[in-house]
């Protein structure tokens, strides 16, 4: 229909130059030849119009339309002075825009027409004036116009050839583009793993339904705003990150990933729904410590029956001499102390771990728990600190140091320095408990099982109740022992980090520690 609308254009601004300049000095017989060429000129967008809406080919619309022109041209020609018309520059104008559609053969045929008309209007026009064909001059004049028209011809079908292999390879480029998108969104909608793209600005770009679904009722800005997830988009230090989220009865893995696509597409949130697999972990957790428990009570039946035995046997000797009933009354406070730490051990270690993280000053609980040595009388033990407050369970963070640091007491070398480094830089931090001493490769392996001890009275379950600790709160716990020292590293990845203060402290004293007390 825009080819329709040019040509009203074109057909007003030529009428009214011919009426004009042509018409009042134009003959009768031009005069009927113009007013056949108007009539004709409307007849034909008629039929234009009608063929827009009808089945026939777009090239074969195109030729009609092109050619019709071309002969009104032709027409024009004839009316307007033949050789010498101003007109005759139409039909180069009419070649060009044929050639403008990306069909090859339509510009050359055009021309054709263009030519064949041209011919006929200059020859009509000399004969009708002068009942003669055309002198020498108009000929040349003749043939240069033709050669014109053709050569016009020739390369708008060139351009149109070339137009016709870019447009070809432009629409190959459109629908591979469309199939790649039609495959990345039935992807997108078979996969289970929810699939959330964002923006620069954290805004939802693209969601899948796997992800709708398991959002369900909780807004995707309330998951954006959680803590962990908030702490990464402000400082993103690794390419990834990955953490749960709980709300209601649901836990979801979100895994956020930064992208490289531009600014539609920075980050991509994966979203798993692992409730199955973190039930299953509880009960597996729950088996392996109902069998625990199992295997606690035949050896807490083997441990207490020695003490038992020694109190009993102390009591039969109790008030025969009084200087001895002193020795007897000590070895029974100490076997019954020791029955107090076997029952509080596994008391501890059966307890279960629900965590409640609060803000806290990690320093304040790391120089309790040194403190809480000390009063026992042991030294070497230095610490230091750089993390200000952390967000973490204060309670499962000194069950955690308490054990370790017992542990490192306990296996240190004879006048051995124990140290304690807490370290917190963005979303991470790092606890670390170091004491001279080789850990055997024999136990090294099985070092966080139940009632595995290095030491021929321990009871097994410190180190234990520390990979529990771990498990419950989502930390990494890892030993290193070379070049004569044990190292235990503590790691979080995803701590809130609030107020970056620098704190730390040395603690001196002397412990006697009976071997009994830890556990490593």
């Amino acid at each position: 229909m825009s080819l329709i609308y040019f040509r009203v254009l074109a057909g007003a601004i030529i009428s009214l130059i011919i009426a004009t300049w042509f018409y009042d000095d134009a003959g009768a017989l031009h005069k009927q030849m113009l007013l056949f060429c108007g009539v004709l000129f409307l007849v034909l967008l008629v039929v234009q119009a009608v063929l827009t809406y009808s089945h026939v080919a777009l090239r074969n619309q195109y030729l009609i339309g092109y050619g019709s022109d071309a002969l009104l041209a032709g027409g024009l020609i004839f009316v307007t002075g033949g050789v010498a018309s101003p007109f005759a520059f139409l039909s180069g104008l009419i070649i060009i825009a044929s050639g403008l559609h990306a069909m090859r053969l339509l510009p050359q045929l055009v021309a054709v027409i263009a030519c064949i008309s041209y011919l006929a209007a200059v020859n009509g026009d000399a004969w009708l004036a002068d009942q003669h064909l055309l002198d020498f001059q108009q000929s040349l004049k003749t043939l240069l116009q033709v050669s014109a028209l053709l050569l016009v011809g020739g390369v708008m079908a060139y351009i149109s050839r070339r137009h016709a292999a870019l447009s070809a390879t432009s629409d190959h480029a459109v629908r591979r583009h469309r199939q790649l998108k039609d495959l990345y969104d039935r992807v997108m909608q078979s996969m289970h793993e929810g699939m959330v793209v964002l923006d620069e600005g954290l805004q939802l770009s693209d969601m899948n339904g796997a992800a709708e679904r398991l959002l369900g009722s909780l807004k995707l800005e309330a998951l954006l705003a959680a803590s962990e997830l908030k702490s990464y988009f402000e400082q993103p230090n690794h390419s990834s990150y990955q953490c749960d989220y709980v709300f209601d009865d649901k836990v979801l893995l979100v895994r956020v990933t930064r992208l490289e696509a531009g600014a539609d597409a920075t980050w991509l949130l994966t979203l798993v729904d692992i409730s199955e697999v973190r039930k299953l972990e509880g009960e597996l957790m729950q088996q392996e410590k109902m069998a625990a428990l199992g295997q606690m009570a035949a050896m807490l039946a083997h441990e207490i029956r020695n003490p038992i035995q020694t109190m009993a046997q102390g009591l039969e000797f109790i008030g025969m001499d009084a200087e001895r009933d002193i020795n007897i009354k000590h070895i029974m406070h100490d076997e019954m102390l020791r029955l107090n730490r076997l029952v509080s051990t596994m008391l501890e270690y059966s307890k279960p771990l629900r965590p409640v993280p609060v803000s806290v000053a990690v320093a304040e609980l790391i120089e309790a728990a040194v403190k809480q040595v000390e009063m026992g009388g042991a030294e070497h033990v230095h610490w230091q600190c750089d993390a200000g407050r952390l967000q973490l369970d204060p309670d499962h963070f000194r069950l955690l140091l308490d054990n370790l640091l017992s542990n490192a007491l306990a296996n240190r070398d004879e006048h051995g320095e124990v140290r304690i480094e807490m370290h917190a830089s963005g979303m991470r931090w790092n606890l670390k408990v170091c004491n001279p001493g080789m850990v055997a490769d024999e136990v090294k392996s099985r070092l966080f099982e139940p009632f595995v001890s290095g030491r021929s009275r321990g009871v097994g379950l410190g180190l234990a109740t520390v990979q529990q600790v771990c498990r419950a709160n989502s930390w990494l716990i890892d030993v290193m022992s070379s070049d004569g020292m044990t190292c235990f590293n503590v790691t979080c990845l995803s701590s809130d980090f609030i107020v970056p203060e620098r704190d730390s402290g040395d603690g001196e004293g002397q412990k006697q520690i009976s071997v009994e007390e830890t556990d490593g």
